[in-house]
């Protein structure tokens, strides 16, 4: 069941073809027009906007075709949640190639419900409320099932840490909505999660098959790798997104007198701002 053809088999037919497409999308990329719904999604460098603009077009003929089959958006929805909850299982019982397999087929096709509604004008907010609410169910649902399966390891620590700075990486953006701020900034966001988590745990049979020869096998190195850096990062977004919330609120408050501390590490986010702060000091000690 680990056998490295979990890996190489459908990565060497899919990306081969995948690779294809992509050259071919780069060298006539003005024929193909960017969407408007494109253009309002943040790019961050995990996941930068030329990947977001060519995966709209591979995955256009599915999306066209759920829609002959006369697949609704709800459904759609309902059915990457459930193969989310299997790629758990997988997790569960430690079957990470499968897993990864089937976390990236759930990912994307969480992606097929809103391009749907728009193709076939059924975009309701009770849609985009239930898509949101099915993603929580599918993530958190991937995240259990690494628990479980770490449950007796130190990784557990960070799978939960994960759990919870996904869910606030999502809260903040929505909780500053409802205050009157649009946040979408953030390098650990729910596609960059996906394709971290699914890309290592696809590969970890050939890490297995790497390091199974020696007297001491590690653990799943590639997805506690992935673990980490998704804990770590979902932490900082969720931190900088409220920083940047605070931000927002107490500049258009106009708060007087001295800075909040939310102003004053905006400022210092950026070159130009550590450099009036290093001036400032300069200036208040006397120094040259």
């Amino acid at each position: 069941m680990h056998s490295i053809w979990v890996t190489f088999a459908p990565v060497a037919i899919i990306n081969f073809a995948l690779l294809i497409h992509m050259v071919i999308f780069a060298a006539t990329r003005d024929r193909w027009p960017i969407p408007e719904d494109l253009k309002a999604r943040h790019s961050s460098k995990f996941l930068g906007f030329f990947s977001k603009h060519w995966w709209f077009w591979v995955t256009t003929p599915i999306v066209r075709a759920l829609i002959t089959l006369r697949f609704s958006p709800n459904i759609i929805t309902f059915i990457g949640c459930a193969i989310s909850c299997v790629a758990a299982y997988l997790f569960v019982i430690g079957m990470f190639g499968y897993a990864g397999w089937t976390m990236i087929l759930g990912a994307t096709f969480d992606m097929f419900d809103g391009k749907v509604a728009r193709i076939t004008g059924k975009v309701t907010r009770s849609g985009a409320y239930y898509d949101s609410v099915m993603d929580r169910f599918g993530e958190s649902a991937l995240m259990l099932g690494l628990a479980i399966h770490f449950r007796y390891s130190w990784v557990l620590f960070f799978v939960i840490l994960g759990l919870v700075g996904s869910t606030l990486v999502s809260y903040t953006r929505a909780r500053g909505e409802g205050v009157g701020v649009i946040c979408t900034k953030g390098t650990m966001q729910r596609p960059e999660r996906a394709v971290y988590l699914g890309v290592a745990s696809i590969f970890q049979p050939t890490a297995d098959l790497f390091f199974g020869s020696t007297p001491f096998p590690p653990p799943p190195v590639l997805v506690i790798a992935a673990i980490l850096i998704i804990a770590v990062m979902t932490m900082i977004t969720a931190i900088y997104r409220m920083v940047y919330i605070m931000n927002q609120l107490d500049t258009e408050d106009k708060r007087v007198g001295r800075e909040s501390i939310p102003q004053v590490l905006m400022r210092l986010s950026t070159p130009e701002g550590r450099l009036e702060w290093f001036e400032k000091m300069k200036q208040r000690h006397g120094l040259k």
